[in-house]
């Protein structure tokens, strides 16, 4: 995964270097005065602090999630997806947060128990068996002999394309998403800071153009 922290400096430099680029461009419209020196100066003092916080709260985590396991005699075998973090690890709770952030995007509208295949599952079993260090007699206890096997088995609410449900997720395409996520909330912010930068730089330009045509109109009104 991307390092966020690494993440962090390059947003941080490159709306920098934009806003000195847009500022030069319009220079002949930006009032040179402290006011607004101080409205450009301060969102970006806001980001910088915000970013030496997250530098040094921010940890990095090795993760792993079980998604496959299988009995043997007595213990439990366990086949997992290692991954990074900075936000936690996920486990059998937040699994499902991943799941429910993911349908929320991709939603069509579509009550997927009423098409034709249904819907999309995924089994959350061998983490919970992880973290509940159960042996196999417990694991085909609750998991296999109950509830025809379906205890631990999570709705993702995704309409299947077909009886095999080629179109549904697996457990690492869940996890992509988890690490694209905190990309994207770092991305979202400077994209959000930036298009605050260019709506004040326009309605400047616009007031400086708006004061020439102005002073303009009465010079050109005097002379007459």
């Amino acid at each position: 995964m991307f390092s966020i922290i690494t993440l962090y400096g390059i947003c941080h430099l490159t709306l920098a270097i934009l806003c000195v680029l847009m500022k030069f461009c319009l220079k002949n419209y930006i009032p040179k005065n402290n006011f607004v020196k101080m409205i450009e100066f301060c969102p970006y003092l806001i980001l910088t602090c915000h970013m030496v916080y997250k530098c040094f709260t921010l940890e990095h985590q090795y993760c792993e999630f079980h998604h496959v396991c299988y009995g043997g005699i007595e213990n439990m075998h366990y086949h997992s997806i290692s991954y990074d973090s900075y936000t936690g690890c996920l486990d059998s709770s937040s699994i499902g947060d991943v799941i429910n952030n993911y349908y929320e995007v991709v939603d069509d509208g579509i009550d997927c128990e009423t098409t034709e295949y249904g819907c999309c599952h995924i089994e959350n079993k061998c983490e919970t068996s992880y973290e509940f260090d159960m042996n196999f007699t417990q694991y085909q206890k609750y998991y296999i002999l109950e509830d025809d096997g379906m205890r631990g088995v999570i709705n993702t609410f995704i309409t299947k394309n077909n009886p095999i449900g080629d179109n549904c997720l697996s457990h690492i395409n869940y996890i992509n998403f988890y690490e694209d996520y905190q990309i994207h909330d770092v991305l979202f912010i400077y994209f959000l800071a930036f298009d605050g930068y260019i709506v004040f730089y326009s309605i400047l330009a616009c007031m400086d153009c708006c004061k020439d045509k102005h002073e303009f109109e009465k010079v050109h009104q005097g002379s007459v």
